[in-house]
């Protein structure tokens, strides 16, 4: 399991990626969730400057393809990632919603009770909200394209002024 940091482009906070068995396991703003899975699964990631990479490890070479497309989805260029994800550490309800965050498309918001009915759980709309912050893959399993019913942001993992620049960044409002 190895962990690096990566500096988008814009005006966002720093993001540490973590990758394990080829599959990554988390993207977090900050540190605390990847610390809450070092924590929950007993291990210990190797840390490795972004500039260190190399793809002849298969971890690496997924860290490297993790800051390619985000250098993509940054500059406007990528509107869907394609990575191989590592969604284990949920359960099957949430595995369930993070795979239906995957398909809100880029630019377009929904609502936490839009989302209940994409699942088949119309009544679920607390459920995944709830669902929403246990997201260790944030940005790439887009939980910031869910917003209130009333059309308010709610909350974010990052901070409702990280969800707010990534909106922006997809409607076109911010480079």
């Amino acid at each position: 399991m190895i962990t690096t940091h990566y500096y988008p482009p814009i005006d966002l906070p720093m993001i540490t990626l973590t990758v394990k068995d080829g599959r990554l396991l988390a993207l977090d703003w900050y540190n605390d969730k990847t610390a809450q899975i070092f924590d929950k699964l007993n291990q210990h990631a190797v840390f490795i400057k972004q500039a260190e990479l190399k793809d002849t490890d298969k971890n690496q070479l997924i860290a490297l393809q993790v800051i390619n497309q985000l250098d993509e989805y940054f500059k406007g260029e990528r509107t869907a990632f394609e990575l191989p994800l590592d969604l284990s550490h949920g359960t099957d309800f949430q595995i369930k919603v993070w795979q239906t965050l995957c398909k809100i498309p880029y630019g377009h918001t929904i609502s936490y009770k839009e989302l209940a009915s994409m699942i088949n759980k119309p009544t679920a709309h607390r459920a995944c909200a709830n669902a929403n912050g246990k997201n260790l893959i944030s940005l790439i399993v887009p939980c910031h394209r869910v917003i209130a019913s009333d059309g308010s942001l709610g909350g974010y993992t990052g901070g409702v002024d990280i969800k707010e620049k990534l909106l922006a960044l997809e409607q076109g409002y911010l480079t």
